[in-house]
């Protein structure tokens, strides 16, 4: 979209230092501008030390002096909570990114110099969806109301689908295609009802005309379906039709066990993939309906023995410790489940279990975070349940206690917890966030609604 605008654009991704760019293999701190995507609160440490590993101040104050550049950031996290960005940047955008992008671009164009950059932080401060730190925050605290705009039509103002396509990426040979944002569910722990706007699907005839032009040109070999619920959106039969008409396969971003069909699993397995991941969060029915999740073990069964006739030979199920109101047999469950499912399909079967993280914007948003001793006990109590299966034990993978903590510290810092994150990283030291207040991020929060 900026090079749509005309504005000269390069990429980075992860790598060793020094920083340089995939498309000139520029150095990073030779740019005026540096903005980061920020998808996950890790993420936002990533992006400070890559900063100050190309020598550029994280202080905005300090960047003022000298020739250094203009720091933005957007992406999922500044629906969340922009505020663990917030110490470093000299502006955030607030949600969705198509409608900041032509004041956000003419801004930088007229004051482009480390010596307008107050005057840059000003104008920029005219656009609603532009949280500008060194202006608004005073003492620590914000000082004016913004907006996290969730209202932007897809069709009609972002592109559809990615166009970096390569086996060396996470993704590998698959052409991403975003079908919807938002999700008419209620999930207790998901952020995407309250942070996400309103559910806003792509038309099937915008994704069918755009697809068409772009299959034949991009090599891929299937269609990576972006969206919360795969189920959810309204003319997917017709989608499948096409993308097989194609000669492509596809892949699911996320699937629901009471939304999945045969006519899904087929076009799964249709195009070589012999995995299915669901995730079911809790193996009590009980307490996964307290989640938001209303579905129950004897219909995951079903499901998973459907996927098992059609072809699936492997499952992945995500799994939550430390919900709210979860006891110690709602734990050793997990392994209970994992046990009836390799009995009752034969299939190969890997759980994924992390914390529970409570996060804003949700329904439990206030509730309690365990803790990483308490973590390690009930991991401790699944790890014995799944020693007691004999046959085909399942592979397990363990979230780590301590980035899960790290997660919660993070999610719920302020600007001053960002802005001691950014001293700490400049000068070497361990960054401990010690002064985060959930109930003082809430209120902030509510202005940026």
């Amino acid at each position: 979209m900026l090079r749509e605008g005309g504005a000269a654009v390069e990429r980075f991704f992860a790598s060793p230092a020094p920083y340089r760019s995939v498309d000139a293999d520029t150095l990073l701190e030779r740019f005026p501008i540096i903005t980061a995507g920020v998808s996950f609160e890790g993420d936002v440490e990533t992006f400070f030390r890559w900063l100050s590993g190309a020598g550029i101040p994280l202080s905005p104050h300090d960047r003022r002096n000298g020739n250094y550049p203009v720091v933005g950031a957007g992406g999922a996290l500044t629906y969340i909570n922009p505020m663990p960005l917030s110490g470093a940047c000299d502006f955030i955008v607030l949600g969705d990114g198509a409608g900041v992008l032509p004041h956000l671009t003419e801004s930088l164009r007229r004051y482009p110099s480390g010596r307008d950059r107050e005057k840059l932080w000003n104008v920029l401060s005219e656009h609603p969806n532009l949280l500008v730190p060194p202006l608004h925050f005073t003492g620590g605290a914000l000082n004016t109301g913004r907006k996290t705009d969730v209202s932007q039509p897809l069709d009609d103002n972002f592109p559809m689908y990615g166009t970096w396509v390569t086996p060396k990426s996470a993704f590998g040979d698959t052409l991403l295609v975003e079908l919807q944002r938002g999700c008419v569910r209620k999930c207790s722990y998901c952020v995407l009802p309250g942070c996400f706007g309103k559910l806003r699907q792509r038309k099937f005839s915008h994704l069918k005309d755009s697809l068409a032009q772009v299959v034949d040109k991009v090599r891929c070999e299937q269609i990576g379906l972006v969206t919360p619920e795969a189920g959810d959106y309204a003319e997917l039969d017709r989608l499948l039709d096409f993308i097989e008409s194609k000669g492509r396969g596809v892949s699911f971003a996320s699937l629901r066990v009471d939304r999945l069909t045969e006519k899904m699993i087929c076009a799964l397995t249709r195009g070589g993939r012999k995995s299915l991941t669901i995730a079911p969060e809790a193996a009590t029915d009980e307490l996964r309906f307290s989640c938001g999740k209303k579905f129950s073990n004897e219909l995951i069964m079903q499901k998973l023995t459907m996927a098992k006739r059609l072809g699936v030979e492997q499952l992945k199920l995500y799994f939550m410790v430390g919900l709210p109101g979860e006891a110690d047999e709602d734990v050793a469950a997990i392994a209970e489940m994992s046990s009836e499912i390799i009995n009752e399909t034969r299939q190969n079967l890997v759980i994924s279990v992390g914390a529970f993280v409570p996060k804003p914007g949700t329904a439990w948003a206030m509730e309690s975070f365990i803790g990483t001793a308490e973590i390690r006990r009930k991991y401790e109590i699944l790890e014995r349940g799944l020693r007691a299966i004999k046959k085909k034990r399942p592979a397990v993978r363990f979230a780590s206690p301590k980035e899960s903590e790290r997660e919660y510290m993070l999610t719920w810092s302020g600007y001053n917890d960002s802005v001691e994150m950014a001293v700490n990283i400049e000068l070497g030291k361990k960054t401990a966030l010690k002064h985060f207040n959930q109930a003082k991020t809430l209120d902030e929060l509510e202005l940026l609604r």
